[in-house]
């Protein structure tokens, strides 16, 4: 078996950084067709499956549904759910568990336009809010807005619908200082990573044999670094690999097994007057005390042709009845 060439790329590949979020990745001999293969994989994984935190619900101090407006608040609670969705948040993975919720305050003291650096996250667990100059909504009066956002972490995309379920169950466990108002279900975007893409080019083209270049370009939202994301992703598939891999201990049972054709079926026991054949062929083979469709199955081709008064009418006559019932001649010495 021909041996592939030794990876040492992935031991040192080129990078072109534009910034700690904006990095392109170079990987070289690569053999032919593992440009895409990779390429595919990385960025499938990379925007499904890297972890990252996100609002679920937000309840707004006098707000009892999504669609109402708020009393000296420009923006309406649709408008504002929007801006929100917006801020992305920091945070240490190691500090913060996958079932934990966190609550984050916004506090409107004085009029004018409100930003996301009011945005305060309740017992600060390393959790920073990424963008703090991003507009959230403008108040005509003081006082005039109270809202708590609720995150979790997450992967991918969670709807509004899957959230609302989810809210439905952990209700009771939010711990919200506003006195009235309802908690409100909405779209969570987990993903932190903004754009993915990869280029393959062919190298030593002119030579026997034809390398690739694997040029991958990763931008995130700044709350993980581009480097960071894509050893996330190169560990996920990796881990799945492995357990593909020890293929030693997993019991494989792709196919049905395949019933010996000694075994005795029902169709055995049934009788040729049963099978509805010409009178001709009825005769012939009673005459050569074949009489069950088992004895008909265990001749040869060439012995069906042998016997007397069957001509090739007959013979496809029988041949067609066998196969309704799952059997094949054998022709010759098979």
């Amino acid at each position: 078996m021909e041996k592939m060439k030794k990876l040492v790329y992935l031991e040192k590949p080129q990078i072109r950084q534009v910034g700690d979020f904006e990095t392109t990745f170079v990987l070289q001999g690569l053999e032919r067709g593992f440009g895409n293969t990779l390429g595919v994989a990385l960025r499938r994984v990379l925007l499904s499956s890297i972890t990252s935190l996100a609002p679920f619900c937000i309840r707004i101090e006098g707000v009892e549904h999504e669609f109402q407006t708020i009393k000296d608040v420009v923006e309406d609670v649709p408008t504002l759910i929007m801006n929100l969705r917006k801020v992305r948040f920091s945070y240490n993975p190691e500090t913060i568990l996958d079932t934990d919720i966190i609550k984050v305050t916004l506090f409107a003291e004085e009029k004018g336009p409100i930003n996301s650096h009011y945005l305060e996250v309740r017992n600060n667990l390393g959790i920073e809010v990424i963008d703090r100059n991003l507009h959230i909504a403008d108040v005509m009066s003081d006082n005039a807005l109270k809202l708590e956002i609720f995150l979790r972490p997450g992967r991918g995309f969670m709807s509004f619908e899957e959230n609302k379920a989810f809210l439905a169950k952990k209700e009771a466990e939010l711990d919200s200082d506003i006195k009235k108002g309802k908690f409100i279900a909405v779209d969570s975007n987990f993903s932190p990573i903004e754009k993915v893409n990869y280029n393959v080019v062919e190298l030593n083209s002119s030579s026997n044999r034809i390398e690739e270049e694997l040029e991958f370009n990763i931008k995130t939202d700044g709350t993980v670094k581009a480097k960071d994301a894509l050893r996330t992703a190169s560990e996920i598939l990796i881990g799945h690999l492995q357990i593909i891999g020890d293929v030693e201990n997993m019991e494989i049972n792709l196919f049905e097994e395949e019933v010996k054709q000694e075994e005795t079926k029902e169709e055995d026991d049934i009788d040729i007057n049963q099978l509805n054949l010409s009178v001709r062929s009825l005769n012939a083979l009673k005459r050569i005390k074949k009489t069950k469709l088992s004895q008909i199955a265990s001749m040869k081709l060439e012995e069906l042709e042998n016997t007397k008064n069957l001509g090739k009418k007959s013979i496809q006559e029988i041949i067609e009845k066998l196969r309704e019932h799952g059997y094949e001649l054998k022709e010759g010495d098979e």
